[in-house]
């Protein structure tokens, strides 16, 4: 996991692995998290992942 940060701007970057128990499936993906924080408050949030990998679990 790396971390970057400027200013009022950060984001590090990760996996994640998840399990969808009824359909006994799983999968792994990568993310980035970039936030913007404001007088100590996260003012923005955004998550970008490999949303291939999910639906790749989905429909295999």
């Amino acid at each position: 996991m790396t971390e970057a940060g400027r200013g009022e701007r950060t984001g590090t970057d990760g996996g994640t692995h998840e399990h969808f128990a009824p359909e006994r499936r799983s999968y792994r993906a990568h993310f980035a998290l970039h936030l913007t924080v404001t007088e100590g408050l996260v003012t923005r949030h955004h998550v970008y992942e490999d949303s291939l990998s999910v639906a790749r679990a989905w429909t295999e």
